[in-house]
């Protein structure tokens, strides 16, 4: 009987540890199998978010490696109250290199926005000990700096775009002042030397419109202004562009609530408030160049320009 006993237990715990050894097989199996599916599944997502991340055409469809070359008419001068004689016109030459972005702003409406983020150097042309018909000072100013644009516009078809922008940047500038006719005083001549002496730094603004004629070209034509401080106050400075950055915020955010509602007068509306703050912000400045701290008056650098934009 106790035999019986044994043998039964003994084939009851066999049966038990041929079932568990399945079942861990199966498991194994199972579990291998998925994880290996798994792994398929992942790596194919990577790879494709890697591929179209990278690739040659996504990129070049946001940042698209841009070079404008300028060429238009520049006059220097300050505040009339600040300094009496008048500046000579004459000629520049400016050339920026950056990288231009063009994304459609609201899908099937045509609305573009654009931006172009450079840096920049221009020369101011001319015989600087010419004497002028009307006036009696010469300047050459040498500029290089950093330049930010934005805007919006309005895709005609595939490659023909106009586009409105407003742009603003940091300067630093070489000056030289010729003084031919001798009609300057000593106190007028004591404030160009002042800003004379060495590289002053400056800030701008510009409007401008470019028309994309075709996919690698366009033409541009722009107004601008380059405010350049005889003396560089930081903390003065400072106080000034957060007046000047909170109005342009405001400015912002109300037209991107236009945009919800009426976004083909975005490219018309954004042009006109934000280029209308740079602007009179830079008349209020003309006195006081750190407006609202009491500063000295700056120098303006008034130019009208037209070139052509090359994009790769």
């Amino acid at each position: 009987m106790f035999k019986y006993i044994l043998f039964l237990l003994l084939s009851v715990a066999i049966l038990k540890s041929q079932d568990s050894t399945v079942t861990r097989e199966y498991n194994i199996k199972v579990t291998t199998n998925y994880s290996k599916e798994e792994t398929k599944i992942d790596s194919s997502k990577y790879k494709e978010w890697d591929f179209e991340f990278w690739s040659m055409d996504s990129y070049s469809d946001l940042d698209r490696p841009t070079i404008e070359l300028e060429y238009g008419m520049n006059e220097a001068f300050f505040n009339k109250d600040a300094y009496g004689s008048d500046f000579n016109p004459n000629n520049r030459l400016m050339g920026k290199i950056g990288f231009a972005n063009y994304g459609e702003t609201v899908a099937g409406s045509g609305l573009l926005k654009y931006s172009f983020n450079s840096i920049f150097g221009s020369q101011s042309l001319g015989d600087i000990d010419e004497i002028g018909k009307d006036s009696t000072l010469n300047s050459r100013i040498l500029s290089f700096g950093l330049h930010s644009a934005k805007g919006y516009g309005y895709t005609i078809n595939e490659n023909f775009q106009i586009i409105l922008t407003h742009g603003t940047g940091l300067s630093w500038n070489s000056l030289e002042f010729s003084n031919p006719s001798g009609i300057v005083d000593s106190n007028q001549a004591s404030t160009l030397n002042i800003i004379g002496d060495g590289i002053r730094f400056g800030e701008t603004f510009e409007s401008g419109i470019k028309i994309r004629l075709i996919e690698n070209i366009g033409i541009t034509a722009t107004y601008s202004e380059n405010l350049i401080m005889p003396r560089f106050l930081f903390w003065h400075w400072s106080l000034g562009k957060i007046i000047e950055g909170a109005t342009q915020g405001v400015a912002s955010y109300f037209v991107d609530r236009v945009k919800t509602t009426s976004p083909t007068l975005v490219p018309i509306l954004y042009f006109i408030v934000k280029n209308g703050i740079s602007y009179g912000f830079h008349r209020i400045r003309e006195n006081n160049m750190n407006w609202p701290s009491s500063t000295a008056s700056p120098l303006f650098q008034r130019n009208f320009n037209v070139g052509i934009s090359l994009v790769f």
